[in-house]
């Protein structure tokens, strides 16, 4: 089986989620990193820690490295936001039928099994199975039917306000659209919740047919509602199942990110990101400090305050990391 892991930028947590692996896994599979931008010096180390790993470039690696190392030396500010879809398809159209999917900042915390999970899928036509849900009981909403040890059946409850005012059945979103009524009901975010039993981001085994499935050649940026609507389309046309761990057996980082910013908040990912970068490059940074728990906060301020860099300060920190917590947090997850 084949284990892709999405990363840009953050090796330090790349190599964390290798350790994982390596640490969590049983059963053949070879790893396939998808790279879209991390700078050379640092993939080439984490190839030196990982040598059968095996690492794919995106078509426009070199520009948004380019444009990282502007951003870093205090040039323009990093404007390479294209998603390559195109290159994730094409990568992942060569892995087998079943793959497990990560990111970067993706880390398991409990024994998996490849050879058992991938039978699973082949005798019960899994199309997804879900590790983690961050806690929220509104992302694998249904009903559940014990599978094995550790995995469940997980039949989606989508509610009628979803399959109307979401998804447009009997035409009900376009009437309500047309009559100016749409805004007086719950944002979209509120109905699409209840799909998320049939997709994840990440941190799932993917049946390789139905993530294909998922994203149009023509995307060029993340949609998840058009990736929402993709999988009840196939879950309609091919009636697979769908199915979770019934613990959670991966975790990511709250206190971290690759992009986001926040206005009103004075602090700079991009910037962040090289300060700690070049701390693991140094070998001053331990990847796996606090596992399975994220990097400690306290350990990252070390870091931060070494760095004398007025637009990565501990203060602007905390309230990025409020900030970026909340959107989660909101939701109903729970975070760290």
């Amino acid at each position: 089986m084949d284990i892709v892991v999405k990363s840009f930028n953050r090796p330090y947590y790349l190599e964390r989620c290798l350790r994982s692996i390596e640490q969590y896994v049983t059963g053949a599979y070879t790893v396939r990193v998808l790279d879209d931008g991390t700078p050379p010096e640092y993939l080439a180390r984490i190839q030196e820690l990982f040598p059968t790993v095996t690492i794919a470039y995106s078509p426009r690696y070199e520009q948004k490295v380019a444009a990282l190392r502007r951003h870093v030396a205090g040039g323009a500010a990093f404007d390479e936001r294209v998603i390559p879809i195109a290159f994730w398809k094409a990568e992942i159209t060569k892995c087998s039928d079943t793959f497990l999917l990560l990111e970067d900042d993706i880390w398991l915390t409990e024994s998996l099994d490849l050879g058992a999970m991938a039978q699973q899928m082949r005798e019960h036509r899994l199309a997804t199975v879900k590790l983690s849900w961050l806690g929220n009981p509104r992302l694998v909403m249904g009903r559940r039917r014990l599978l094995a040890d550790n995995l469940e059946a997980l039949i989606p409850d989508i509610p009628l306000a979803t399959r109307l005012v979401f998804l447009n059945d009997l035409r009900a979103r376009s009437v309500l659209y047309r009559l100016g009524l749409l805004r007086f009901f719950k944002t979209d975010m509120e109905y699409q919740l209840p799909l998320y039993a049939l997709y994840s981001v990440a941190s799932a085994f993917f049946d390789k047919a139905y993530w294909l499935y998922l994203w149009e050649d023509s995307q060029v940026s993340i949609d998840e509602a058009q990736q929402l609507r993709r999988a009840v389309q196939w879950q309609r046309q091919h009636q697979p199942q769908f199915a979770k761990t019934q613990r959670e057996i991966t975790k990511t980082s709250f206190i971290t990110s690759a992009t986001n910013m926040f206005a009103g908040v004075n602090f700079d990912v991009f910037r962040f990101s090289h300060h700690l970068n070049q701390a693991w490059l140094r070998g001053e940074l331990d990847t796996m400090r606090g596992f399975p728990r994220d990097l400690p906060e306290d350990y990252l301020r070390e870091f931060l305050e070494a760095a004398h860099d007025p637009h990565t300060t501990y203060s602007e920190w905390q309230r990025w990391t409020a900030c970026f917590k909340g959107q989660y947090q909101r939701l109903g997850c729970e975070v760290e």
